[in-house]
């Protein structure tokens, strides 16, 4: 016999009823640390974002790719929409225009030139 009467009473942890609350917990938990860090759907559409990404562009392009993107520590929606035409026999202007997914706000164009682009 262990001396103090140690090891005779159970812990919640030992019992069938206390384990499946423990596992009810964690699965609660874990839903709603889901629903907080999961958000997938940004306030603005891709065809909103096309029209911001045009907006701040001086030529009307031929190709449009759009892209969600998440972007930096907290995991902002970005729509990454890349707009070009052919500037040459061989080449294409691109840009590529990032639109906040919840404000519509430009967050950044990036422009440059590379191999023609077939739509």
């Amino acid at each position: 016999m262990l001396p103090g009467g140690a090891g005779t009473a159970r812990g919640l942890r030992d019992s069938p009823l206390g384990r499946i609350a423990i596992l009810v917990a964690i699965l609660v938990a874990a839903v709603l640390v889901a629903k907080s860090c999961g958000k997938t759907d940004p306030a603005l559409s891709k065809e909103e974002a096309i029209v911001v990404a045009k907006a701040a562009i001086d030529y009307q392009p031929e190709c449009v790719f759009v892209r969600l993107i998440k972007r930096g520590f907290q995991s902002r929606e970005t729509w990454a929409v890349s707009l070009s035409k052919p500037s040459g026999p061989d080449t294409s202007l691109v840009n590529v225009v990032q639109v906040d997914g919840d404000t519509g706000e430009v967050i950044e164009i990036r422009q440059g030139t590379q191999a023609l682009i077939r739509c």
